[in-house]
């Protein structure tokens, strides 16, 4: 991108961040543009032109396509530009053939610019976060499961290099902010899958992929797609990108049986063109920026066009204007049946001029041939198409074509189309990016994707310094099954940069992966390693490293920067002073049950800092021992109940389990009574002396061995005489994929209003998903439908209520989504149970109320749940 200025006005001055803009070439004069199809399943709408090169346009499926008279385009109702194909007339394949060329050059460029600003963000998972312009630098694949912000100015460039695939989730919106432009955003994709956009998802940026583009049901894609193998679009939006200068439309037409040439001009400066013809016929107009010049009362005759500038070209630079309504008419269409050594040759005789017959045929012969073939001629006495098959064509090589009809001397031809004969079966190979860059070697990385019609094929890489002519050939390998293969080089100097691609050989059949590339470090840095975490018991975990090579200095410090998947800030353990290369471990210790955290090595000397790659661990690990911290219950009086679960024992016989509480602000933590248990299972805890209006924290807590285990910390509130409160009732309606929660907001304070809503979860999950919410003004039940519910899994839920900064938790109840295989009496029994059991609970807390030990409140509680459960019996009973 750049500004233009006038004369004598001082310079303007652009403040760019992030790296220079990746040059797109010629490609950017596509919105989309692939190497071996393009296909939609209707409808889609594309801005712009689309391209296949160097397959034919047989492998454009999908879009219902209308080839122009010229032959050097085709149309379609789902594309607002044209469709363009290898097997087209010039100058189409030689157009496309350099977009492709530079389509891949982007994409080697993009994918070696370093160092990068950012590695490995998120861990591969980058849902949620803000980007700000710089290279960023994947080793695995990628996800984008939630929205993500692209911030930064208009002339800012960001570049994504992902080594593995690029997954972009349903619904899931790329936005831009600031200013940042769609063309200035390059998704550079390496890996076998390649990349797929969800269903309804709106995303942005140019995406460059070393295999497929996937784009599903109603996904939005602000930018362009380039693809070294196909792009897929399912009723998907493409809106193209918006390219400094691109090249200028010719069209055609016939007005009063004279001839007229129509060009147009997309780009934002005017262009001089010069149509040279029969009788020494020649013509220079402006074409206007954004507008078209037409040149007219042409007589029939080949015609040629070229500008005056250098960087702005023509779609069609020879056409043929045949507007005499006495002559036949043909037109080329593109070969069908492209099969082993034959095609199929087709045409279609348009007008019969004043002739009663025409003898149509073809002529065709090998590109850079100069004697044609014809075919036998045939005789038509009315409009219509025509075929014919031709024989003897090589693998490998490329034909030419053209329709011709001939009557009584008069001979017209059509346009002169191609056929391209691919070899059968080829294979095909992928370049991955480069490991292990140690000392002066390094491992090369490839996939075999097809072996395509051989039994084997061989393998290898060529490789060489970035700025030499010859490459260097690693040995071959012979593989019978597509696969991953590697081959270590050696050699290699510090500072330099290398480039290398993978290579499949066979039968003299060669295919070649893209080119990526990789820089050795300079002498005298230290080199560190991360390796897997080890230990991981209880809430700790050792994480291990190595010192690889401790570079020009006397001693190092070494350490670990660790953190839990998906936050911001690394936590760092204490530096370790090294003197000469080995391994290192620290332990880390907090850690949570089932939790993934991601560490990395670090060494520093002297000011010089390097990092080992990224490696994660999950916590809570079959066998480890476990303890989970339950929300509070009975938050009544001056008491509560603490609750807690545990888990898994690990290798322990049993275990101690109790409960650490304290107010929340205060130092000292106050530990309830041990409890032993030598099974998983839940365990509680009442505490007492709690004080109305107070926030408290607590965690559960096991000890075995003299090794402990913490859980999560919860906390609660115990609210003030006439705060809120909130009660949990049963499930009903637990049909299909919903069930309908229940609650009753039973004192709301001196609230005017309060949001009330439900947490469910999958027991024994740590995830509560939310209901949405209501707003009560005054004490009553409310429910709301969760949904998404499997069968046959019990489910847990809360009531809430929330009012500003105080929220409120009922009990936590159960329900379990049943097969359907009937109940048998079953749910009648569990009614009946139900009720007996809250009528019991209902008759204690009677005799407690009469005796002083709860209050009225307490009670009312228990009668509402008493009612509840005896109405619910009643119904159900009617129901069997």
């Amino acid at each position: 991108m750049g500004a233009a200025q006038e004369d004598g006005d001082p310079p303007i001055q652009i403040q760019q961040d992030g790296p220079a803009p990746v040059d797109l070439g010629t490609a950017c004069d596509f919105s989309i543009l692939a190497k071996s199809g393009i296909s939609s399943v209707p409808n889609s709408d594309v801005a712009g032109d689309i391209g296949v090169s160097p397959i034919a346009s047989t492998a454009i499926t999908g879009f219902d396509l209308t080839l122009d008279a010229s032959g050097v385009y085709s149309t379609s109702t789902q594309v607002d530009g044209r469709v363009y194909a290898a097997d087209y007339a010039e100058p189409t394949p030689s157009r496309l053939t350099t977009a492709v060329n530079d389509m891949e050059t982007a994409f080697t460029d993009a994918y070696g610019r370093v160092p990068p600003d950012f590695t490995e963000l998120g861990g591969g998972n980058i849902g949620g976060e803000t980007l700000t312009p710089g290279v960023y630098n994947w080793s695995t694949d990628v996800l984008i499961d939630d929205d993500i912000t692209i911030d930064g100015g208009p002339d800012d460039t960001w570049i994504f290099q992902i080594a593995g695939d690029l997954t972009v989730a349903s619904g899931v919106t790329v936005n831009l902010t600031g200013g940042a432009q769609p063309e200035n955003i390059v998704w550079v994709v390496a890996g076998g899958a390649g990349v797929e956009i969800g269903t309804d998802a709106d995303f942005s940026g140019v995406v460059l992929a070393q295999t497929g583009i996937n784009v599903l049901t109603n996904a939005t894609v602000d930018g362009c797609l380039y693809a070294q193998t196909d792009v897929n679009l399912q009723m998907a939006t493409v809106t193209g990108c918006d390219c400094d200068l691109v090249d200028l439309q010719v069209d055609s037409a016939c007005v009063d049986e004279e001839g007229e040439i129509t060009v147009t001009n997309p780009n934002d400066v005017s262009v001089m063109v010069t149509v040279t013809g029969p009788d020494a016929y020649e013509e220079t107009m402006e074409v206007p920026a954004g507008g078209s010049a037409t040149w007219g009362n042409l007589v029939d005759g080949t015609y040629s066009l070229e500008t005056d500038n250098l960087q702005i070209g023509l779609d069609i630079t020879t056409l043929d204007i045949s507007c005499d309504p006495t002559v036949p008419d043909v037109v080329t269409e593109p070969a069908t049946d492209v099969n082993g050594s034959t095609a199929t040759l087709n045409g279609e005789l348009t007008d019969l001029g004043d002739f009663d017959d025409v003898d149509v045929f073809f002529e065709w012969r090998e590109l850079g041939t100069d004697e044609w073939i014809a075919t036998p001629p045939q005789t038509l006495d009315a409009p219509g198409d025509f075929s014919a098959g031709i024989e003897g064509l090589e693998p490998g090589t490329t034909y030419e074509f053209r329709a011709v009809g001939l009557a009584n001397g008069e001979r017209v031809e059509g346009a002169t189309l191609r056929i391209i004969k691919e070899v059968p079966g080829v294979p095909q190979v992928i370049t991955s990016p480069a490991t292990d860059v140690n000392g002066s070697t390094a491992t090369l990385n490839g996939e075999l994707l097809d072996l395509g019609d051989f039994d084997d094929v061989d393998v290898f890489f060529e490789w060489r310094e970035v700025g030499t002519d010859e490459w260097t050939a690693t040995a071959p390998q012979t593989l019978d099954a597509p696969g991953d293969f590697s081959a270590g080089i050696e050699g290699l100097e510090p500072g330099g940069t290398y480039e290398f691609r993978a290579v499949a050989v066979t039968d003299d059949t060669r295919d070649e992966g893209a080119i990526l590339s990789f820089t050795k470090d300079e002498p005298g840095a230290p080199i560190v390693e991360t390796q897997m975490a080890t230990e991981i018991n209880g809430s700790t975990a050792t994480l291990n490293g190595e010192l690889i090579e401790i570079g020009d200095f006397d001693s190092v410090d070494v350490f670990f920067e660790w953190r839990e998947v998906g936050a911001d800030e690394w936590n760092t353990t204490a530096p370790q002073t090294l003197d000469e290369p080995g391994d290192f471990s620290d332990g880390i210790a907090g850690l949570e049950p089932g939790s993934t955290y991601e560490f990395r090595a670090v060494v520093v000397a002297n000011g010089t800092r390097e990092e080992g790659t990224i490696v994660s661990f999950t916590k809570a690990e079959a066998g480890v021992p476990s303890v989970e911290t339950r929300p509070a219950t009975e938050i009544n009086g001056s008491t509560a109940v603490l609750n807690g679960e545990l888990i898994d024992l690990g290798d322990f016989d049993d275990a101690d389990v109790f409960f650490e509480w304290r107010e929340v602000g205060a130092d000292e933590w106050i530990a309830t009574a041990p409890q032993t248990l030598d099974e998983p299972g839940d365990f509680s805890a009442e505490i007492e002396g709690l004080e109305p209006g107070s926030t408290y924290e607590f965690r559960a807590v096991m000890v075995a061995n003299d090794e402990r285990f913490l859980g999560a910390t919860l906390s609660f509130t115990k609210l003030a005489p006439d705060d809120l409160e909130v009660e949990t009732q049963p499930a009903t309606d637990v049909n299909g994929s919903t069930a309908t929660l229940n609650g009753e907001l039973l004192e709301i304070g001196d609230a005017e209003e309060v949001s009330v809503y439900f947490l469910y979860r999958v027991k024994g999950t740590a995830v509560w998903m939310f209901t949405d919410e209501a707003i009560l003004t005054e004490p009553g039940p409310f429910s709301a439908t969760a949904t998404n519910l499997e069968k046959g899994t019990t489910y847990e839920f809360q009531a809430v209520a929330q009012e500003g900064d105080t929220v409120v938790y009922g009990d936590i109840l159960e329900f379990t989504k049943a097969p359907d295989n009937g109940d048998n009496g079953k749910n009648k029994k569990k009614k009946k149970r139900e009720y007996k059991r809250a009528k019991r609970e209902y008759e204690k807390y009677k005799k407690k109320y009469e005796k002083g030990k709860v209050n009225k409140k307490q009670l009312k509680k228990k009668r509402h749940a008493y009612e509840r459960a005896k109405r619910e019996y009643e119904k159900y009973k009617k129901k069997c």
